[in-house]
């Protein structure tokens, strides 16, 4: 079993690789990095949520295997970003995946629905870090250090213009496969938004809360691998 995982706006996919001394010998993990961060920090950064999808398709390919199964992990914009590369997958009649995991995301067509979401990418600079700081999402050695803020700032904005201009497409094919949903339970959204993506899959759909906040992954790692173990092998 294969686990590809996508990271998070901002974050890199080397993220994923303490997981590996945690998951079982037979699952092995490929974090899928994206383009201007990691190994990759080179690369121009992302124009649209679309093509950041045709990359990440292209990258899965060259590490799919007909006889081996495989799963995909996102958190966050990750699980924005794995929930339309199936879309793809499924679109091109490619060999789909075995399981979803979908982590701290609502689902996919709320953003149809909701006017509270913020354009968090057109702020300035002190604004749009101190909602960074909201989030947990940034640490405050990297606050503290122009350096890095110059470095990576550019990133994480255009991560969250890529989240905050995508547009859901209603009419298509359902995933075909079974989902597991991890939500922190003093996350932004509701529960509601977060069971909605029983809607996208023909498959069972298991929501798993955690205590904590945005990134609850952090603190509950051990669970998170667990519910990754019983998901693929039960």
């Amino acid at each position: 079993m294969k686990l590809f995982c996508i990271p998070y706006a901002g974050g890199s996919a080397t993220y994923y690789l303490k997981w590996r001394r945690h998951l079982d010998q037979d699952i092995k993990l490929i974090p899928l990095e994206l383009s201007g961060r990691g190994e990759r920090f080179g690369e121009p950064l992302y124009q649209d949520f679309q093509e950041a999808v045709e990359d990440l398709y292209s990258r899965l390919l060259r590490e799919l295997d007909t006889r081996e199964p495989y799963a995909i992990f996102g958190h966050s914009m990750g699980a924005l970003l794995a929930f339309e590369l199936y879309q793809k997958l499924q679109f091109n009649k490619k060999f789909l995946p075995r399981h979803m995991f979908f982590s701290g995301k609502e689902a996919p067509h709320i953003n149809l629905f909701l006017s509270r979401r913020e354009e968090i990418h057109l702020l300035p600079d002190d604004r749009f870090l101190e909602k960074l700081k909201e989030y947990n999402g940034v640490t405050e050695d990297f606050l503290d250090s122009r350096e890095l803020i110059e470095m990576f700032l550019p990133v994480i904005r255009a991560d969250f213009r890529m989240v905050e201009t995508y547009s859901f497409i209603p009419v298509r094919n359902k995933m075909n496969c079974p989902i597991t949903v991890l939500q922190g339970r003093r996350d932004y959204m509701t529960d509601e938004e977060v069971q909605a993506w029983e809607m996208h899959t023909t498959g069972t759909c298991v929501v798993v809360p955690f205590e904590g906040a945005h990134f609850f992954i952090n603190e509950h790692l051990s669970q998170v691998i667990h519910i990754i173990h019983s998901s693929v092998k039960g």
